[in-house]
């Protein structure tokens, strides 16, 4: 579907300034309601968008004008509620508000949820290389505290008591440096399935990722 509407240099330049729904007076005077309309929809913005700029609108006495904005609206829902837009907005993690219109919503779903699944497993898979990392630098951290302790264990000016602590803190670290490395590997492990899901979904999109 070929869409006839055009934004003029004056529309443009009112399009930039009022991207979101905070209007100044002179903004709202000069608003050209239909482009207005026409950007919330092809960006996914509720009705609760125009809502926000009529109230805006009014505390300088400036009514909206609803037939042409919602007129704009739905040509832009026209660019938004497709297929491969869907996809694209799954894909980077967005959050669909239910804007599509009947007949176009099928389709904006059939992508939406495709690139949905792709962003949620690789977020498992990034959720855990970061923890798993975090892991690894404490397990890095505890061998330099135990390389430390160690060399006052066996300083000759460390006292009996200092040497019985040493000791203690020495038997606790090395623990905690065993579950450690015990988390890291189920924790590869579990990675490496997660990763496998991830390249599944990928196979199955029919669009780029």
């Amino acid at each position: 579907m070929k869409l006839s509407y055009k934004i003029t240099p004056l529309a443009a330049s009112i399009l930039f300034a009022t991207g979101c729904a905070t209007m100044s007076e002179e903004e709202c005077r000069l608003a050209d309601w239909q482009a207005l309309g026409y950007e919330d929809g092809a960006a996914g913005r509720g009705l609760d968008y125009m809502q926000k700029r009529r109230q805006t609108c009014a505390k300088y006495h400036v009514q909206i004008n609803t037939h042409t904005y919602r007129s704009g609206r739905n040509e832009g829902l026209q660019i938004y509620c497709t297929e491969i837009h869907g996809f694209a907005e799954g894909r980077a993690g967005e959050i669909y508000n239910g804007v599509c219109p009947a007949n176009l919503e099928g389709h904006f779903l059939q992508g939406y949820n495709t690139g949905r699944a792709i962003f949620m497993t690789l977020s498992a898979v990034q959720s855990l290389e970061a923890t798993i990392h975090d892991l690894e630098l404490e397990r890095e951290s505890l061998l330099e505290d135990l390389t430390e302790k160690g060399a006052l264990l066996i300083a000759d000016e460390a006292t009996r008591e200092e040497r019985i602590h040493l000791l203690a803190e020495i038997a606790r670290l090395k623990t905690r440096h065993t579950e450690l490395g015990i988390d890291i590997d189920n924790l590869t492990f579990e990675l490496t399935q997660r990763q496998a899901e991830y390249q599944a979904v990928l196979s199955r999109s029919p669009y780029h990722p």
